[in-house]
């Protein structure tokens, strides 16, 4: 069976070209199917559209677009979702591994085939965008649930997380990866701290970050870098500027290769004030780089170890502000460097890739024998 070259059909929302998205996920997809591909088996992603998308096959992989190319994600989020079932209906492959997307998770395509799935934590949160909305997303998730065999949880909370609705389902934790350049990431002048991500603050915490900053803005010694895009944008330039911010924090949009890695070179520690995290690449990439990250100590970010990490009790702006001050210390990111590289050396995409290929080997030898 090891010796079989698979077929394997990835149901990502995302893509890396996504200009409206282009989350960690689509890095994730991209880095484990490329390894895959290497390996001689086939793939395909079936991602959603976007403007100025282009059907194409990029280091082995192939990407095919569905739904509608607008400009507003929700609307093509929610085409996505409801055409893709028959897409699942149709596809002919060894595997499907579905990732899990907001704001129900659960896509059901168990439902809709006989090929084994696999489901990845991807968006496993559908109970904040039940809060948020007021629609019963939270139910839908549990309901869905009850449907898959297999399940590669990121960490061990979304581990219990889908045991606790479904007791027969097969799992085993595989975390993610980082790439190798950012341990190659040279240490310049720390000019700033940084921020990198989408600009959500539902998700990613940035009005926190800004009312910590705004408690320290004097003491702190450095500007704050807020670099991405996302639909909260015009939010926190309206809490920048109520806060009196507007000298101290710049928004600079996205940053990609060359221009990403400098801001992570010059800056002295990466903020992750997220709310919610599936796995949060960001974070190894900065720990890989060499540098301290101030987090919150949130179910998605368990697996990062509090002897290299500034974990904070979850939400608290008074504690945050100062983990905030206390990084900007310059000596600690020198001093923390080969520590933060060394705990990052341990997620390597090759290895992530490993896991997956011999987990879909066993599912198939699983469903032989039944």
């Amino acid at each position: 069976m090891k010796n079989k070259k698979l077929s394997i059909t990835y149901l990502d929302f995302d893509d890396m070209k996504n200009p409206l998205l282009g989350a960690g996920q689509a890095r994730a997809t991209y880095e484990v199917c490329s390894r895959l591909t290497n390996k001689g088996h086939r793939i395909k992603v079936i991602c959603s559209k976007y403007p100025g998308y282009k059907d194409r096959i990029e280091d082995g992989i192939s990407y095919k677009h569905i739904g509608l190319p607008t400009g507003n994600i929700r609307l093509n989020n929610i085409i996505y979702i409801l055409l893709l079932p028959f897409y699942v209906l149709s596809l002919k492959s060894d595997i499907i591994v579905e990732c899990f997307t907001s704001p129900i998770s659960t896509l059901f395509s168990p439902v809709f085939t006989k090929i084994p799935v696999v489901a990845l934590s991807t968006s496993f949160e559908a109970d904040r965008f039940a809060k948020l909305y007021h629609l019963p997303f939270d139910k839908i998730e549990r309901f869905g649930l009850r449907f898959y065999r297999y399940f590669l949880p990121s960490s061990k909370y979304f581990k219990e997380k889908i045991e606790k609705y479904n007791k027969k389902v097969i799992s085993k934790i595989v975390y993610q990866g980082v790439e190798d350049i950012y341990f190659g990431i040279k240490h310049n002048r720390p000019e700033h701290i940084l921020f990198l991500g989408r600009l959500d603050m539902g998700q990613k915490g940035i009005d926190i970050l800004l009312k910590a900053y705004s408690k320290v803005k004097d003491k702190i010694g450095y500007p704050l870098i807020i670099v991405g895009n996302g639909p909260d944008e015009y939010k926190i330039k309206k809490i920048v500027r109520d806060l009196g911010l507007s000298k101290k924090v710049r928004l600079v949009g996205p940053a990609f290769g060359k221009k990403k890695y400098d801001y992570f070179s010059r800056s002295v520690f990466c903020a992750v004030p997220s709310r919610h995290e599936g796995f949060c690449i960001l974070c190894l990439e900065a720990l890989a780089a060499g540098l301290p990250v101030a987090c919150f100590d949130i179910p998605g970010l368990c697996w990062l170890d509090e002897k290299v990490i500034g974990k904070v009790e979850a939400f608290n702006i008074n504690k945050y502000s100062e983990k905030l001050l206390e990084l900007a210390n310059s000596k600690i990111r020198e001093e923390k460097c080969e520590k933060l590289r060394k705990f990052a050396s341990k997620f390597t995409w090759d290895k992530v890739a490993q896991n997956y290929e011999d987990f879909f080997y066993k599912i198939l030898e699983r469903e032989a024998r039944s």
